[in-house]
C-alpha cells in the first residue's frame, strides 16, 4: 500500500483500494491551555509548548536544576567514575552543602538577574552565619553557607552615543533589598592596571592586606610590531591613572580585537577574586544557550578552536595558588535568553536588565581606518550576536542544534602539562605562531616599511608572540596596512599586570629547564 496524489475521479477501482487513506490531523491540545498543568491560561510559548506563568518558573528551574545539580555531583567523582558518562546519568538531586562559598558573576543581563534571583529565593545561598536548619518545619539546606557577587563596570572606557552610566549601585542596592548576606564586589575593567588590586578586594570583603610587591613590576610592549616586543615599562607611565592605561591600549589596538580583550579582562578579574576569597569553591557563570551558540561560531571565526571546549564546557576547574580547586560553572547553559527575559518579567526586574554589552564602542570611535560592516558593527563577536539573535527568533531549533554541536567537542591535548597563554591563560597551542605564519599576510612592500626597518627597535628583546596562543596572537596582530610614520614611531603601551606576572613566570619555568645547559651562569 503507497500514498499518492490522485485527483478526485480519476482514480480507478483497483488504485483507489490500493491507497492509503489520509490521516486527518487532529488537534491534541487546546493552545489556549497550558500544556503542562492543563488548567490555566496559556501565556507563553517556548519550543512550541505553552506555559502558564507557575509552569513556566517550575520548568525553567527544573531544568536549571538538571544542569546544576549533575555537574557539582560529578566533581566528587574519580575519572574512573566519570568515564563514559554523561551529565545527565550522574543523577539530579540537590547536592549536599559544600564546604566553601560561592562567587556568582553579576553582569547586569537578564541571565545573570535571574540565575541570583532564583539561587537566593530557592535557597541554595545561606547567609554565612552557619545556622542549622530546622527540616521539620520544611528549611532547606544552603548548598553554600556565604555568597558574594562580583560587577565588573566598563562603562569608562565605552564611547559614542551607546554609552551608559556606571550602574554598580543600582545592582548593589538591589542585592541588598535581598536581605541575604551576600558580599558584594563591585570592579571597574581599568583596575587589572590598579598595583594594589589585590589589597582593594581583601578590603571589599574584610580580610587583612598582603605586601604583593611582585605586582608591582609591569611590562609595556609594541602593539606596531608583528612580532609584539616587550620593554621594560616607562617611568613616565606611572603618572598616569589606570583608566588612562586601559585606553591607551584600547586605542592601538585594532578595533575588531577590542572585545575579546576586555573579555580576557573580565576573565583576569573573575578569577583574580576567586583565588583572594578565602574558602572559596564554586564560581557560577549564567551563560545562556544562546550565548553559548554565539561563542561557539565567534570563538571559531577568532581561531579559538583549539581551547573552544574547555570555554564551552559547563564545568571548568582550577587551582588556586593556595592549592584549592576552584570550580567554574555554567548552570543556565540549557536555557535560552528568550527564558530569563520571560522570567525578569515576571518578577518585575525589567528596571535592572541591561543586556547589551556594547564592547564593540570601545575605545576611539568614527577613527580612521576602523573598518564598520551591516548595522556599524566593527567585531565578529557583535556580527555574531546579532545573527544568533536573529536566528534564535526565526529558527530556534537550529541555537540549540550550533550548542548540541558543541557539546560534541573534546579538548585534545593535555591540560595539566600543557603551558598556558599569559593573556587568556588557556593552553597554547604549540603550532600556534608556524600556522599563523603561513596563514596571516604582515606586510605590504607598497604600503609599509622594509621589514628590517620595521624590526629594528625590537630586536634582542623577549618576544610576546611567542608565547600567545592563536586566539590572542590575532588580537594583538597590528593591522596590515600602517602608514610610515606610525611604524617608525615606537610608542610600547603597558600590559595588564596579570599579562606581566604570567610573562616572568613563564620565563622563569623556562630558565629551569634550560639551566643545566648554560654556561657561565654561576660566574654571573
Amino acid at each position: 500500500m503507497s500514498c499518492g496524489d490522485i485527483p478526485d475521479g480519476l482514480a480507478t477501482e483497483e488504485q483507489g483500494e490500493a491507497l492509503m487513506p489520509r490521516r486527518i490531523k487532529v488537534q491534541r491540545f487546546d493552545k489556549s491551555k497550558c500544556q503542562k498543568c492543563r488548567t490555566a491560561k496559556s501565556m507563553y510559548i517556548i519550543r512550541n509548548v505553552t506555559y502558564c506563568k507557575s509552569c513556566f518558573e517550575s520548568s525553567l528551574f527544573t531544568r536549571l536544576q538538571r544542569t546544576l545539580h549533575p555537574a557539582m555531583r560529578s566533581t566528587t567523582l574519580t575519572p574512573s567514575e566519570l568515564k563514559n558518562k554523561s551529565l545527565a546519568s550522574i543523577g539530579g538531586n540537590r547536592p549536599l552543602p559544600q564546604d566553601g562559598s560561592v562567587l556568582i558573576g553579576l553582569s547586569g543581563g537578564s541571565s545573570s538577574i535571574a540565575l541570583t534571583d532564583i539561587l537566593v529565593s530557592k535557597e541554595y545561598i545561606g547567609k554565612g552565619d552557619k545556622r542549622v536548619v530546622d527540616r521539620t518545619k520544611g528549611e532547606k539546606q544552603p548548598v553554600w553557607n556565604k555568597g558574594y557577587i562580583i560587577h565588573v563596570d566598563f562603562s569608562d572606557v565605552i564611547e559614542g552615543s551607546n554609552k551608559e552610566e556606571d550602574r554598580s549601585e543600582v545592582l548593589n542596592n538591589w542585592i541588598e533589598d535581598k536581605e541575604h548576606g551576600l558580599g558584594w564586589i563591585g570592579l571597574k575593567g581599568q583596575d587589572v592596571y590598579d598595583v594594589n588590586l589585590r589589597n582593594k578586594i581583601r578590603r571589599i570583603i574584610g580580610i587583612p592586606e598582603l605586601d604583593d610587591g611582585e605586582e608591582t613590576e609591569s611590562l609595556a610592549i609594541d602593539l606596531k610590531n608583528p612580532d609584539l616586543p616587550l620593554f621594560p615599562d616607562a617611568p613616565s607611565s606611572s603618572s598616569s591613572t589606570p583608566l588612562d592605561r586601559l585606553r591607551s591600549v584600547l586605542s592601538t589596538l585594532p578595533a575588531a580585537s577590542r572585545p575579546s580583550f576586555l573579555s580576557s579582562i573580565l576573565d583576569s578579574l573573575i578569577t583574580t577574586t576567586s583565588q583572594i576569597i578565602p574558602d572559596l569553591s564554586h564560581v557560577l557563570l549564567a551563560e545562556t544557550s544562546t550565548r553559548q551558540a554565539q561563542r561557539l561560531i565567534s570563538g571559531t571565526a577568532l581561531g579559538k578552536g583549539y581551547t573552544l571546549p574547555l570555554d564551552l564546557s559547563v564545568i571548568h576547574k582550577s587551582s588556586a595558588p593556595d592549592g584549592r580547586d576552584i570550580i567554574r560553572l555554567k548552570p543556565t547553559k540549557d536555557i535560552s535568553l528568550k527564558e530569563v527575559t520571560i522570567y525578569t518579567y515576571l518578577k518585575n526586574l525589567n528596571g535592572l536588565v541591561r543586556n547589551a554589552r556594547n564592547w564593540d564602542n570601545a575605545g576611539p570611535q568614527n577613527r580612521k581606518g576602523d573598518s564598520r560592516g551591516k548595522g556599524n558593527t566593527r567585531s565578529l563577536e557583535s556580527l555574531t550576536e546579532q545573527f544568533i539573535a536573529s536566528l534564535a527568533v526565526t529558527h530556534p531549533a537550529t541555537v540549540s542544534t550550533i550548542n548540541r554541536t558543541g557539546d560534541k567537542l573534546r579538548f585534545t591535548g593535555e591540560k595539566e602539562t600543557q603551558v598556558n597563554c599569559p593573556v587568556c591563560q588557556l593552553p597554547v597551542d604549540p603550532n600556534a605562531l608556524e600556522w599563523k605564519s603561513r596563514t596571516a599576510l604582515t606586510s605590504l612592500p607598497t604600503k609599509t616599511l622594509p621589514s628590517e626597518d620595521i624590526t629594528s627597535d625590537g630586536e634582542g628583546r623577549e618576544s610576546l608572540a611567542t608565547m600567545l596562543c592563536y586566539a590572542c596572537l590575532t588580537t594583538f596582530t597590528p593591522p596590515t596596512v600602517v602608514s610610515k610614520a606610525s611604524r617608525t614611531e615606537v610608542v610600547p603601551v603597558q600590559l595588564p599586570y596579570w599579562v606581566g606576572g604570567n610573562v616572568r613566570d613563564r620565563s622563569r619555568e623556562m630558565k629551569e629547564e634550560i639551566k643545566e645547559f648554560l654556561i657561565g651562569q654561576d660566574d654571573e
